[in-house]
């Protein structure tokens, strides 16, 4: 069997020139951001599991968190703890007016799916407001190549996965995220569920944008359609319960790079 890593760095990726270039008090437009390939995990929390495998496989540099379950103040701090991601110091950081980001607001979908969204939580918690953070992270002096990419960037964006996707991906820039963590959360912690038979199913088999690679808890979630297990790839552990998640690759052999899809591998 081989390793997730050993098997995504046949898809290595360049660093986008904005983090090559990015130097603490830069100025990095959003777009900019999402100009590359995008790990995206909704319902994030601080699981760092996305983050450690991608990285190690150095086949993502953008990675994209969106939960509405954290505050501000505890997204600025674990952003900025000084072991936040091991091997890794802090940069710069840089913050993207919410408006500019979901300029529809946290419930923009389309109009067929609200009414399976529970209304109460269309509502934003009196005195929250939205934002999104981006941090900078450069690999530790005593760590190399075989630590990980030379420079990530983790984009924290307080928001609903669901309507982020598809104000994003769908909306926006027409394109898929190039891995995507899914697991649904047992304890009603969405309106809905991300895996298959979903809002977020029905809204990626509708628009055809889809995720070219998925690491998908087993336990908790059921993939879309039209994906198929990574043979020969052994699971990796993650989540607040080190749940098994097993790689699922897209069966379409169609897509291309700039929405997300197939690359030749290296």
């Amino acid at each position: 069997m081989e390793k997730m890593t050993d098997y995504l760095k046949k898809w290595r990726e360049v660093m986008p020139s904005w983090l090559a270039n990015y130097r603490p008090g830069d100025h990095v437009e959003f777009s900019d951001f999402m100009g590359g390939r995008i790990g995206y995990y909704p319902g994030s929390f601080f699981d760092g599991c996305l983050i450690k495998t991608a990285n190690k496989a150095h086949c993502l540099h953008a990675f994209l968190y969106v939960d509405y379950g954290v505050t501000r103040e505890e997204v600025e701090e674990e952003l900025g703890k000084e072991n936040a991601l091991l091997g890794y110091h802090s940069i710069g950081r840089v913050e993207w007016p919410f408006k500019d980001i979901m300029p529809h607001g946290f419930f923009h979908i389309p109009s067929e799916y609200t009414p399976m969204i529970n209304k109460r939580l269309m509502l934003v918690e009196e005195g929250v407001k939205p934002f999104c953070i981006m941090e900078a992270y450069e690999r530790d002096n005593d760590r190399d190549d075989t630590w990980g990419s030379e420079r990530l960037a983790l984009a924290y964006l307080f928001a609903d996965g669901i309507t982020a996707f598809y104000e994003l991906f769908v909306n926006q820039y027409n394109k898929a995220p190039w891995l995507f963590l899914l697991q649904d959360h047992g304890l009603g912690g969405n309106y809905n569920k991300f895996g298959k038979g979903g809002i977020l199913d029905k809204i990626i088999q509708r628009y055809g944008i889809f995720p070219t690679f998925v690491i998908g808890d087993v336990r908790s979630t059921h993939i879309w359609d039209g994906y198929q297990p990574v043979v020969g790839v052994n699971a990796v552990s993650g989540g607040m319960h080190k749940n098994p998640r097993i790689l699922y690759k897209c069966d379409s052999a169609v897509h291309d790079d700039d929405k997300g899809g197939f690359t030749t591998a290296v």
